[in-house]
């Protein structure tokens, strides 16, 4: 089990792979709004964990083990933003609930995950990643 800021750094890297370019220090930072320094420092220790690689000229890289770890955060930060777009929840409530809430177990995200019907997309059109509860679907 990692830690709610390990799992905030791997959303973040999620997030900007999605965008397809490499992954620099300075977008983590700027996307974390934090300074490059804790980022280079927090690097470190998700590279000790194998969760991610990190070199200047390739950038910062999931490993599979980490790349497991950032489709889950995403995964239950998405569901939950369709949970409340569901209970019409306003927009600025459901990002800052959905990102209160997103550390929650797998059981609990594909449990909301079937209550709404495998949604394949967020209420921003972004694809949410699938899931266990998926696969029959």
């Amino acid at each position: 089990m990692v830690s709610e800021n390990t799992e905030e750094y791997l959303e973040a890297i999620w997030v900007l792979e999605e965008k397809g370019q490499k992954i620099r220090i300075i977008d983590l930072a700027d996307h974390l709004n934090i300074k490059p320094p804790s980022v280079l420092e927090k690097l470190k220790k998700l590279e000790e964990e194998k969760l991610v690689t990190y070199n200047k000229n390739e950038g910062i890289k999931f490993t599979k083990k980490g790349e497991m770890g950032g489709k889950m955060v995403i995964r239950a930060h998405r569901i939950l933003e369709s949970l409340f777009a569901y209970l019409r929840i306003e927009e600025d409530d459901m990002e800052k609930l959905s990102c209160a809430c997103e550390h929650i177990s797998k059981e609990t995200v594909n449990k909301i995950c079937t209550f709404l019907n495998h949604p394949e997309t967020c209420p921003h059109g972004k694809k949410i990643p699938r899931g266990e509860c998926c696969k029959n679907i």
